[in-house]
């Protein structure tokens, strides 16, 4: 944010104000008047995270189950508790023991530390439903509960999604729907009435409840399918909104279009103040376009000041991958990837490898191989050892697949910006920032700072920070700290960058006019695409540009050398100066802090960090600072 000086009084009073203010409404998400955003605390916020699918809703194509055989959660629990001699108490331990063990504490964390920002739970309405005693039920509660609670523990969003409704409201076996009939759509309203009450009885429980800041919101109902009388898809949106808002007016709604969230043109108003729409993609496999109808349900969205929420895509090739994340991104759509983890896959952020037993004995019984069954005692120790290994300790973390979600930033590097063949210049923080130079020198040369938040903060060779004015004047490069309006996301596209503001908005060009950058862009193309590289420290004074080295400024030197790189245990360094002592410290690819030590030898122990791609900073006894990229393996 833009700095100020206030007097010190009244600058305290302020500060306890807004520290009152947090503890009361920090984080809790909104949805701005105009312009279609997802709000902070009054500030735009961009959603990506990814999908705890298969934790308390089993798809049967997560756990090789699907081919020619059971696919929907009741179909195989019926068909476990089958092979565990019909018990129900074993069924049910088996279940809740996945559910403790699926997802945990832990997977929050590596959610955060990974960079994405909100989890999107699917859970089933008979969680909270009991069809006997048409009557509602707190079972569910344990599961959600839970989520709150981590979710709360590591600041990241959750959304709870009614994945499968009463009656099926599509034809496909993840509402659990055994067959293609869709009855949640029928005449005489009972399954939306249930969906209703369930709805009220979960919204009732966490409107208020500790933690419930972390819950940006309710995803009404998973990939609707009505192929007749559509207009019943607003009529069940808004009743179900309005049982939500007899007991929670303050949280988000999600609105799933048409034909399993690609169709919006039945529902094409804003009914709640607090409303987002969202759209789900799985294209053909290696489709070169990954989001053939996105600019269509943008503008819809954007017409109506709805945000946009891409609540799942993936289950494709990389590339696929990669370019319906840059599709999101540049077009400024929230999203959510699918799916964190499953069974012996690289389509998944983790991996965890089934028992022999599982998948040579188990799944093709219940896939359809009646000659092999597996008797009761075999039945429950494969099943004890598939609970050990979906646990996220012993889950294959898919570093590639991650970074094309979430790409590395260059923290601590020194880079050029570039657009349209001219280099970004910070004019030493006098006027503005302008794209309009020809070759680089010390104006030319910014260090990427982590800002915190997944944010980063470019600092010019005049020691200050580019400041993007919130997108109200021109750009400029004088501010003395990086927070607020001096931090931005960096945003990969086809290995070049955007820059989105605090605004919400994208850094623009402008073409290269001398009139300076803006950052009041809401799509990012063209004049708001830069390229980019790692240059050498721009430190040293040019007399004809008239610098000045500022003498508190660190500097950081790369002159040193770390090997072997990549490494999967331990990485070596390498002085021209020999020191007999060393502060450490590694950050990773969003530029959070996962390693400190102080030493006195020349390497460091990194078996403990995941994968992936990492910097190090190193300072001597001496005050020297170095900094160099590494990859662990």
């Amino acid at each position: 944010m833009k700095t100020k000086n206030y007097v010190p009084r009244i600058r305290l009073a302020l500060i306890v104000f807004c520290f009152a203010t947090s503890i009361a409404f920090a984080q809790l998400l909104t949805v701005s008047n105009t312009g279609g955003k997802i709000l902070k605390d009054g500030n735009p916020i961009t959603l990506r995270g990814v999908n705890f699918g298969n934790w308390l809703l089993w798809e049967g194509y997560m756990m090789n189950l699907d081919k020619e055989g059971i696919k929907s959660h009741s179909q195989i629990r019926a068909g476990l508790k089958d092979l565990l001699g019909n018990s129900e108490t074993k069924i049910s331990n088996f279940e809740n023991n996945w559910r403790y063990n699926y997802i945990t504490n832990s997977d929050f964390a590596k959610v955060k530390e990974l960079g994405f920002n909100v989890i999107r739970i699917p859970f089933h309405y008979n969680m909270f439903w009991d069809d006997a005693t048409g009557t509602t039920k707190n079972d569910g509660f344990t599961w959600l509960d839970l989520a709150l609670t981590w979710a709360k523990n590591n600041n990241v969003y959750v959304i709870f999604c009614m994945h499968a409704a009463p009656g099926y409201q599509n034809p496909d076996h993840h509402s659990d729907n055994p067959g293609t009939s869709v009855n949640f759509w029928k005449s005489d309203w009972s399954n939306v009435n249930i969906a209703k009450e369930v709805w009220k009885h979960v919204a009732g429980r966490y409107a208020n409840r500790s933690g419930n800041e972390w819950l940006a919101g309710y995803d009404l109902l998973n990939e609707p399918v009505l192929d007749n009388n559509k207009h019943r898809l607003m009529q069940a949106y808004k009743e179900m909104t309005s049982f939500i808002r007899q007991v929670d007016t303050r949280h988000l709604v999600f609105a799933e279009g048409n034909y399993y969230g690609s169709d919006f043109y039945d529902m094409l108003e804003r009914w709640d103040s607090k409303l987002v729409f969202s759209n789900h993609y799985y294209g053909p496999q290696g489709e070169s376009n990954p989001n053939p109808s996105l600019n269509t349900i943008r503008n819809q969205a954007l017409g109506l000041n709805i945000p946009l929420f891409t609540g799942e895509f993936g289950e494709n090739t990389e590339t696929w991958v990669k370019a319906a994340r840059t599709d999101y991104d540049s077009q400024n759509v929230n999203w959510a990837f699918w799916a964190w983890k499953r069974e012996n896959t690289a389509r998944s952020i983790y991996s965890y490898s089934s028992p022999a037993r599982w998948r040579n004995k188990i799944a093709p019984y219940l896939r359809g191989d009646s000659n092999n069954r597996p008797s009761v005692s075999e039945t429950e120790t494969t099943l004890n050892r598939l609970i050990g290994r979906i646990r996220l300790s012993n889950s294959t973390f898919r570093s590639s697949l991650h970074s094309l979600l979430i790409p590395p930033k260059p923290i601590g590097s020194y880079i050029w910006l570039r657009n349209n063949g001219k280099y970004v210049s910070s004019n030493n923080g006098s006027g503005p920032i302008t794209a309009n130079r020809t070759s680089i020198g010390g104006w030319e040369k910014f260090q990427v700072i982590s800002s915190g938040d997944n944010k980063i903060a470019l600092r010019g060779n005049n020691n200050r920070y580019v400041n993007s004015q919130n997108g109200l004047s021109e750009m400029t490069c004088n501010s003395v700290n990086a927070s607020g309006w001096e931090s931005f996301e960096w945003i990969e596209i086809d290995g070049k960058v955007a820059l989105k503001g605090f605004n919400g908005k994208f850094v623009s060009s402008e073409g290269g006019s001398s009139s300076g950058m803006n950052c009041n862009r809401e799509t990012a193309s063209g004049w708001e695409v830069f390229d980019w590289n790692t240059t050498s420290a721009p430190r040293t004074a040019t007399n004809d540009l008239g610098l000045i080295t500022p003498a508190n400024e660190e500097v950081i030197r790369t002159d040193f050398s770390i090997y072997p790189n990549p490494t999967a245990d331990v990485l070596h360094f390498e002085f021209k100066e020999k020191s007999n002592q060393y502060s450490v410290a590694i950050y990773n690819s969003i530029g959070v802090e996962v390693l400190s030590q102080t030493i006195e030898k020349n390497h460091i122990d990194i078996r403990k960090l995941t994968a992936g791609s990492y910097v190090i900073h190193i300072k001597d006894e001496f005050g020297q600072s170095y900094s160099k990229l590494f990859i662990k393996k």
